[in-house]
């Protein structure tokens, strides 16, 4: 009788595990799928991240390092419009937000445009940051 057990788990071990594992690499496969077709909907950065972030941004002393370290966010990080609006607003000019804003404008998952245009002293340079902001709405064009 312990022979039989012995030799049901065995087998159990032998072929339950790839299938477990099979399943696993389909339901990463499915969830890959998904990210292709459009249906994968990125996140904003989470609060405490983007707490931290914002210390290390307004520590930077001046606005190209500020630019930089946006730059290495933007790698791997999402924005809503408000997250956005605060990182402009630690940036002193309209040159250097706008600057900020092409860098972060693809990675922004809303489309509040009022917060962002906000940030800008000048009607030149309200009209200049909607226009990135369009430009980075538009879906790209397939090179196939």
């Amino acid at each position: 009788m312990k022979k039989i057990s012995v030799i049901t788990l065995f087998a159990l071990f032998t072929f339950a595990m790839p299938m477990m594992a099979s399943e696993q690499r389909h339901e990463r496969e499915h969830h890959h799928r998904k990210e292709m077709r459009g249906t994968f909907r990125p996140k904003a950065m989470h609060h405490k991240d983007f707490t931290m972030m914002c210390e290390v941004v307004d520590d930077a002393s001046f606005t190209d390092k500020k630019i930089g370290v946006i730059k290495v966010a933007c790698i791997s990080s999402y924005f809503n419009s408000k997250q956005c609006a605060k990182l402009l607003s630690m940036i002193s000019f309209d040159e250097g937000k706008l600057k900020a804003l092409k860098v972060i404008a693809p990675r922004i998952i809303d489309r509040d445009a009022a917060e962002v245009v906000k940030q800008f002293t000048f009607s030149s340079n309200k009209d200049k940051a909607l226009e990135i902001l369009r430009q980075s709405y538009q879906p790209k064009k397939s090179e196939f």
